[in-house]
């Protein structure tokens, strides 16, 4: 609007995304002997290992395994099979258990490719070293309650919880930063 604004930044802090998020849940996750959060996003899957609510940075990592990759490579392959043009909309709604709008062989083409995106998934972070199974699993972000009902269907999950909060990293990261400041 005509003004111009100088800005002086005076601190800065920087937390792991899926750290941020789980402590929102800071006290249940300090009585947990191993945790590892999975932020599933657009692009990228992030996880951390937590030990007793510490963070393992050997066991941190950002992966090209996101929900977007998903919806793309699914979107190529019903083109591919079928001669159909699904949205991301389209596979949102077959996700969610509305498939009466579709083909049925459309349907389980579609289910079977999120099944196997999650299974990679979780097979993912078993190859770099985590065990889901044994494992007590937090799972984070819009991707993540999107792909809920296969999440749960996974044979390679053991124990395991939703953070349905989609600002939980935010609030995660502003209680990280006051605690910081009150030298906790």
């Amino acid at each position: 609007n005509g003004r111009t604004y100088h800005t002086c930044i005076r601190d800065v802090a920087v937390y792991p995304q899926a750290y941020a998020a789980m402590m929102t849940e800071g006290e249940k996750i300090r009585q947990i002997p191993k945790a590892v959060g999975i932020d599933i996003g657009g692009f990228t899957s992030d996880f951390l290992l937590m030990r007793s609510g510490s963070p393992c940075l050997d066991y941190c990592d950002s992966m090209e395994k996101g929900v977007i990759t998903m919806y793309n490579d699914i979107i190529s392959s019903i083109n591919s099979e079928y001669d159909m043009l699904l949205e991301e909309a389209d596979i949102d709604s077959i996700i969610k258990g509305k498939t009466q709008y579709y083909e049925e062989a459309v349907v389980q083409a579609v289910e079977t490719m999120v099944q196997n995106f999650v299974t990679d998934l979780l097979n993912s972070i078993r190859e770099r070293g985590i065990d889901t199974k044994s494992t007590y699993t937090v799972f984070i972000g819009g991707g993540a309650v999107l792909l809920e009902r296969f999440l749960e269907q996974a044979d390679r999950l053991g124990k395991h919880t939703f953070i349905r909060d989609m600002k939980a990293n935010a609030d995660g990261y502003d209680l990280l930063y006051r605690m910081t400041q009150a030298g906790v």
